[in-house]
Order: C-alpha cells, then structure tokens, then sequence
C-alpha cells in the first residue's frame, strides 16, 4: 500500500521548515520510527521519524528546501509516481542554486553508502555533509571539507570542526577547540581572522530562523511596551572570585565565565522579584508567574539567534550553571538543540560583551517580562567607599522590561538588587 509521508509540524505552529539532510534515500527499507531526515525550523536542527515501515520509492524534495507543514516528503511502497499535491511553489532561481551550493556532490566513484575518508569527513551517498555556513567559511579560508574531521551528528562537519582545522594548521581531528567567544564578557581568541568576506548584492531567500527571529521581533515590539534601564556594577570582587576559582573550575573540565554569574544573580533577582519572572497574557488578561525560574541565553550562530535555557537556575551552582551554558552554547552552534533545553525561558540574558558592546536595548523574549544585556566589562575611574579616586572595573547592563506589568521603580530596584549580587558573589551564597 502507498503511504506520502508529509512534513509534520516539528515545533510550536511551525508553518515551514528546512530539510538540512536527508537521513535515507530511494530503495532503503525503513521501519516505524526510523529517522528520515534532519529539519532545521526556527529554534532547533531535530530529526523527524517515520509513521510507516516499507520501503522508500521517491524523496519529493532536495536538502535545503525550505518545505511548508503539510507538503508531500517521502513516498513509501510506491512505484515513484506519487502525487506531490500539497507541495510548495517551486524554487526560485536564488533558492535553487543554494540547494546546489548545500547539496555540492563530492566526486568519490563510491557506492551510494557512508565512505569513510579516513582523517576527513564522510561522505554519504556522493554527498558531504555540511550546513551552507559552514562551506561558506570553509570556502572563504581555503579548506577542503573532505580533509576536515567531523564531530556533528550524523558526519556533519560543524563549524567548530572548520575553525579547529584552521587553527591547528589542518593537522588533525584532536585540534583544540576555538576560544568560546560566545557566552564570554572578556575574550581573547587564538584562532587567525577570517579572509574578508565576499560582497553581497541582490536577493536571498530568508531562511526559517530568520523569518521567525523578524516575525517575533515585530511583533514584540509592537505589542509590548518596552523601556530600558541602564546602569553598571562594580565587579572587581567578582572577577577576584572568578579567578581563584578559574583553575579550579578548569581541573573539573568547566570554563567559568562571568556569564555564569550573571545567570546566577539574575536567578536570585526573579526569584526576589517574581514580575519580572512572569508575564502578560493580554488574551486573558491574566499575569502568569511560571513554576521555576529558567534562564534563556542568546546565543549569536551562523545560522541565526537562538536561546538555549538553563532550567530552574535558582536552585543551581555556579559552576553547574557554567558548564551547562558552555554545553548548550555549543549544541546551538552545532545545531544540536532539541526542544527540551529550547523551549520554556522565563527571562533572558542577551550578551554582547564579547564583542566589546557597552549598552543596548535588547528586545524582550516572546512570553516574557524582561530581558537583561550584559556589555563589557570596562576600566573606569570611580569614588570608592573611602571617598577616594580608584580605578573600577565597571559591568555593562541594560534592562528592557514590560511597562504593562513593571514600573519604573520596581525595575530599578530589581537592578539595584542585580548588581549587589554582582559586586559581590558572596551574596550569592546567602540565595537559597
């Protein structure tokens, strides 16, 4: 009996998504729950499974098709001529030569199998696996994909394995990981600069992350009323902190950043002051305060923004906060987020301290209250406790909050709070 396998909804109300690989071809037996393919819509790159055992007799589209909910994918126990009814508009010529460009066939001569390539990447059925962002740095650098150790899911090149390679000179698949610019305030890299990119002109196809980091910016910014406070901490204590127990951390095998700490405080200030752990259902007119305090943390990828979240913050340490941002700051690059650690933030951190940013307004999160950025961390001349002139090291931060459910005054005073906690960590130890 012919079944048509069609794209199912793989996220909340997903209207489309983008098949990032294929996980089987025409003539493979597959059996129920068996993965198909790799999906990329707006938060996470996940498998979808199939509802049928048989065998596959047509693939409807090409990887890197960006596909609607409800259009034709994968035919099983057919004769290849199952209807494509329901598919989407074809192509246009922009989307098609970025099919071409994901889906580049690597000359082997090898049977339509996984081929080990020994050091490199694999290469399945003629085709090397890697997201466009990651040939597109592996092209502006030179690089041969076949001769890059992959570490992703499935043999797919990262772009970590890309900027490993390139940093150890193309030695080997051991090289030493890039210095995590991501989730840090203060940074150093060890990696060389990238060659310059190319120019860009004329049209692109939106990939799904970014329609729906559009969709949602629009939206919030049109519904909820935003204002920004912004203000500074002392920190010179904290980063005392962090390195006595930097090494320490490191024997362990956790990096501890200044991040860490502020996911901590910034835990500890929803839980003193719930507003800003809840928010606004206009629909019901109804403020819901969640059970648990769930930090998300944006993280910048080549593919877009995401916010991976540490769940129940509160009641965790420093260093386990440290370790599982670091854990799902790579995942978010790697593409390997799923939707228990992306889904469920109560309030967010948006950091552009590594990129040497001060303030900003960041825009909040969708079923949220508040959003705090945190900027760099800045030597500037200060009055100490003493009355004295004294050089600080002053912390960034800018607060966006919903004026429907905070005003000014219980916004600064949450801020007031942030930064005792952040002036000095042996605060912390007192939340409970």
């Amino acid at each position: 009996m012919t079944e048509i396998f069609r794209m199912p909804d793989v996220g909340e109300g997903m209207a489309e998504g983008e098949i990032a690989s294929w996980l089987v071809k025409v003539g493979d037996e597959i059996k129920e729950d068996d993965a198909l393919a790799e999906v990329q819509n707006d938060k996470l790159l996940q498998e979808i499974l199939s509802p049928y055992s048989g065998k596959v007799t047509k693939i409807f589209v090409d990887a890197g098709t960006v596909v609607e909910v409800g259009a034709p994918l994968v035919e099983f126990d057919g004769d290849g001529t199952g209807s494509s009814a329901g598919a989407p508009a074809a192509a246009t010529e922009e989307v098609k030569d970025e099919l071409i460009e994901t889906s580049e066939e690597v000359s082997t001569g090898a049977a339509p199998q996984a081929e080990v390539t020994g050091v490199g990447a694999p290469v399945v059925n003629g085709k090397l696996r890697a997201m466009p962002s990651v040939r597109k740095l592996a092209r502006q650098n030179g690089v041969d994909l076949t001769t890059v150790p992959a570490t992703g899911r499935h043999g797919h090149v990262t772009v970590d394995d890309v900027k490993n390679f390139i940093a150890n000179g193309g030695a080997s698949a051991e090289a030493t990981p890039v210095e995590e610019t991501v989730v840090e305030t203060v940074t150093e890299t060890t990696s060389k600069p990238a060659a310059p990119a190319p120019a860009k002109e004329g049209r692109v196809p939106m990939t799904p992350v970014r329609k729906a980091i559009a969709k949602n910016m629009v939206s919030q910014k049109q519904n909820v009323p935003h204002v920004t406070l912004f203000d500074e901490a002392e920190v010179s204590k904290l980063m005392e902190h962090r390195a006595n127990f930097k090494e320490i951390a490191a024997k362990e095998g956790v990096k501890l950043t200044y991040l860490a700490y502020v996911a901590k405080a910034l835990a500890a200030m929803s839980k003193k002051f719930p507003e800003l752990n809840a928010h606004v259902d206009m629909a019901k007119q109804e403020i819901v305060y969640p059970d648990g305090i769930n930090v998300g943390i944006a993280v910048d990828t080549p593919n877009g923004l995401f916010v991976p979240v540490v769940k129940n913050a509160d009641s965790k340490s420093i260093l386990a906060i440290a370790a599982e941002i670091s854990d799902l700051a790579n995942r978010a690059r790697d593409g390997k987020l799923t939707p228990d650690v992306s889904t469920g933030s109560t309030i967010t951190i948006s950091n552009i301290g590594s990129a040497r940013g001060s303030w900003f307004t960041p825009v909040i999160n969708v079923n949220e209250a508040a959003i705090l950025g945190l900027g760099t961390i800045s030597k500037e001349p200060i009055v100490n406790a003493e009355g004295e002139i004294a050089v600080g090291n002053m912390m960034k931060l800018s607060l966006s909050f919903d004026h429907r459910l905070i005003d000014g005054m219980l916004a600064q005073s949450a801020m007031n709070y942030l930064k005792q906690l952040l002036a000095d960590p042996s605060y912390m130890l007192m939340e409970v």
